[in-house]
């Protein structure tokens, strides 16, 4: 008998990349008129449409007469869409926006009568745990994956158990054109047949073969063309049909769990964009956080009725979590479309926060003024929150100003028998405060305290009781001063900063030094305000200044930096320079952790020029806003790349590169993608961005990652009594992530899984 093998058609679709998205649409036009034409012809017996649903609805807005015809397919078995509303990337999405693709690509796929799902993540750069948590959740049995498997970790049997989800692993990928070709090569044919099988270790069970590729055409006449492939095929049989056919045939025994897929060894994972265009990354972890952990929280709490305006959001913003949007590899103009949704989300959120404070002051019958108190929601994970920082048409007692800008009152808007005139913009006042005693998700109204300063911060550094960054020599040192002094023999004494600049012959997808770094001299520092709550230190480097901002009761110093870049392809860090050699880190998972082993030797440096057909290996890891190492935590606001060399943590605050990419990169052998220039990405321009480093255990960071990004909601105004409303309890041991279908998302971060309740 001759060997089976399971083929699918298929077609993998980038909705925009070196093309923006409508002259890709006009492709798929093309392309699916072709494909619904053969599958209703008998000429193809199954169409796989990539797990995406995102070109199905983009090509219903031009061929709606098409529908029926569709839903007609997809009944029959014919055709297969979703679960995801795009493909998107799993290293710079949080989980919140993991499940909201698949809730949105399930609605629309039942809407098209289409019961059964893979979780299809065929090209997606490297694969993130936390997919198939996400997976698990929405009731998803079965998933297809590809780049960063090292066969090792999967006992080089490419069906596997992950957790409860019965995973294939598409040994040599999905792009297969030569089933196109006039006079398909045989050969090729076999070569690839033999390479997956090589890891299908089971005699009995079938291969499974995808045929297509990107923006590729449906194979024409496909029943024909196998059957003829066949015919010169001695030992194998390729049998046209769908991956669900090829779940039903084979059992998944080899079980796995609690792992990432980052290795490069077989595939390419393209490392370099976690760092390519970090404006477009720092807007998006911004509107996530605000999207999940403020405005969607107050929303469910207060049972406001906003929920479709935030899966409105969600949808804008998910279109941008298509992997070559989020990812940055892609063109200007594709750039520009990213940048204008991510607006639209911003403008939405800032509108809708505003309403559902209207709508709170309505309710308990806030207005005027009040100086001693505030009403403080914590929707934060910390227990009591000390100082907290907001907006108001006045300054309330015991404050200190930080800024203040011209604007119209709130007010204002939520009343819609007024409309504002040039008369009523007043001054707007942001300030920070200290605060008495509060919990997490309580609503209180709360004192405004009488500060002690305790920051002290003077031309050559600035402390309070926890830490400390002094200037001695143009070196810069960070002290603990905390866990030293309660005799915390594994805690660091002192660690030290600097940035350095390398020169970059990369492109979008992989980072490619052509220097040594070049440690930037700091030139001059000054104090930028030195207050009650919180205090400034400005370091002064060449077109960079880095502001060390420090409350009284912070346990982090925050970094604000402003790059004005004048530089091509280059790429700048913050080197933060430990006690010892990094061997493990801890970072931030799109929900928990990941913890991973470091070879801390190894410098890719030292290897280039890559070797055909390798991509090199690199010491640079995605993160989700916060990694630890050696009890050094560094806390960010959508800066997604850290990298380790020894005992040095880097962190990358720029990177400026000049093509989608670069057919003379040495660090990857083989062109990712056409070598089309993106100036844009040269990040030309002032590029702002905000950090914070702390001392301690990743969990005590997981906690001030709250405060960096003011996981709370301050609603000013007089209230007519003390208000204390208890909106939700959570249980020991849980981090809160977000809402997701009216139910709360947890972390057990001792157990280390995660909760729906």
């Amino acid at each position: 008998m001759k060997k089976q093998i399971f083929a699918y058609l298929h077609t993998h679709w980038d909705r925009e990349w070196y093309r923006d998205k409508e002259d890709f649409n006009i492709r798929f036009i093309e392309v699916f008129d072709t494909v619904l034409d053969e599958l209703e012809k008998n000429k193809a017996p199954f169409f796989y449409l990539d797990g995406q649903i995102i070109a199905l609805l983009d090509y219903l807005k031009f061929k709606s007469e098409n529908k029926k015809r569709i839903l007609d397919l997809i009944k029959a078995k014919k055709l297969a869409i979703g679960p995801y509303y795009v493909s998107a990337d799993s290293y710079l999405v949080d989980f919140c926006s993991m499940l909201k693709n698949l809730d949105l690509g399930l609605k629309y796929s039942k809407e098209f009568s289409q019961k059964e799902f893979i979780g299809y993540l065929c090209d997606i750069f490297g694969i993130s745990k936390s997919v198939f948590l996400a997976l698990e959740l929405k009731n998803i049995d079965k998933a297809i994956i590809w780049r960063g498997v090292n066969p090792k970790t999967i006992n080089n049997n490419a069906n596997f158990l992950y957790d409860n989800i019965k995973t294939h692993w598409l040994a040599q990928g999905y792009f297969n054109d030569f089933f196109h070709q006039k006079e398909p090569n045989i050969k090729n044919i076999l070569n690839y047949i033999k390479k997956i099988e090589k890891y299908s270790p089971h005699p009995h069970f079938p291969l499974l073969l995808p045929i297509g590729g990107d923006h590729l055409n449906i194979l024409v006449d496909s029943k024909n063309k196998i059957k003829k492939i066949n015919k010169e095929l001695d030992e194998y049989e390729i049998i046209l049909t769908s991956p669900f056919e090829y779940f039903k045939k084979v059992k998944f025994e080899n079980k796995i769990s609690n792992i990432e897929f980052l290795d490069n060894s077989n595939t390419y994972i393209l490392q370099g964009v976690y760092s390519t265009r970090i404006p477009q990354k720092i807007k998006n972890a911004l509107i996530q956080n605000e999207l999940s952990r403020i405005v969607e929280p107050f929303n469910y709490y207060e049972k406001d009725k906003y929920n479709k305006n935030i899966e409105l959001i969600y949808e804008t913003l998910i279109k941008n979590h298509a992997h070559d949007g989020i990812y940055g590899c892609s063109t200007d103009s594709v750039a520009n479309a990213v940048d204008y949704r991510f607006e639209k989300c911003e403008n939405a959120l800032l509108a809708l926060k505003k309403r559902l404070i209207g709508n709170f002051k309505k309710k308990y019958n806030i207005q005027g003024k009040i100086k001693d108190k505030i009403g403080l929601l914590n929707l934060s994970n910390l227990d009591n929150i000390k100082t907290v920082e907001f907006s108001a048409p006045y300054i309330v007692q015991n404050a200190q100003v930080v800024s203040k800008r011209q604007g119209f009152l709130d007010e204002l808007l939520y009343d819609i028998n007024k409309i504002p005139i040039t008369q009523d913009i007043t001054t707007i006042y942001t300030q920070v405060v200290e605060i008495s005693k509060n919990t997490k998700f309580n609503f209180s109204t709360v004192e405004i305290k009488k500060p002690k300063k305790i920051v002290n911060v003077s031309e050559n550094s600035i402390e309070n009781n926890y830490i400390k960054l002094s200037v001695n020599n143009n070196k810069i040192e960070i002290l603990n001063k905390k866990d030293t002094k309660l005799g915390n023999k594994k805690a660091n004494k002192k660690i030290y900063l600097t940035l350095v600049d390398t020169k970059d012959d990369g492109d979008s997808y992989n980072y490619s030094p052509n220097s040594k770094p070049k440690t930037l001299e700091l030139k001059k520092t000054k104090v930028l305000y030195d207050g009650n709550i919180q205090s400034c230190l400005r370091l002064i480097f060449k077109n960079i200044n880095l502001d060390v901002i420090l409350d009284n009761q912070s346990e982090f110093l925050k970094f604000s930096y402003e790059i004005n870049n004048k530089e091509k392809n280059h790429k700048i860090q913050a080197v933060f320079i430990l006690e010892n050699n990094i061997s493990k880190t801890i970072s931030k998972d799109a929900i928990g952790i990941i913890e991973r082993k470091i070879d801390y030797n190894y410098n890719m440096k030292d290897y280039i020029p890559a070797q055909y057909p390798l991509e090199l290996k690199t010491n640079e890891f995605p993160m989700q806003g916060m990694v630890n190492a050696n009890n050094s935590n560094i806390l960010t606001k959508g800066l997604c790349e850290y990298e380790i060399y020894k005992n040095e943590l880097k962190i990358c605050l720029l990177r400026a590169v000049g093509t989608i990419s670069n057919p003379k990169n040495k660090t990857r052998a083989i062109p990712a993608g056409p070598d089309l220039k993106i100036p844009n990405a040269q990040c030309l321009d002032l590029i702002k961005g905000e950090f914070a480093y702390m001392f301690g255990d990743y969990k005590r960071a997981f906690l001030n990652y709250d405060l960096l990004f003011k996981n709370y909601i301050i609603i000013n105004g007089s209230y007519e009594k003390e208000l204390n409303i208890n909106f939700d309890t959570i249980p020991p041991n849980c981090y809160f992530y977000g809402i997701n279908q009216n139910k709360k998302i947890l972390y057990n971060y001792k157990d280390k899984n995660v909760l729906m309740i």
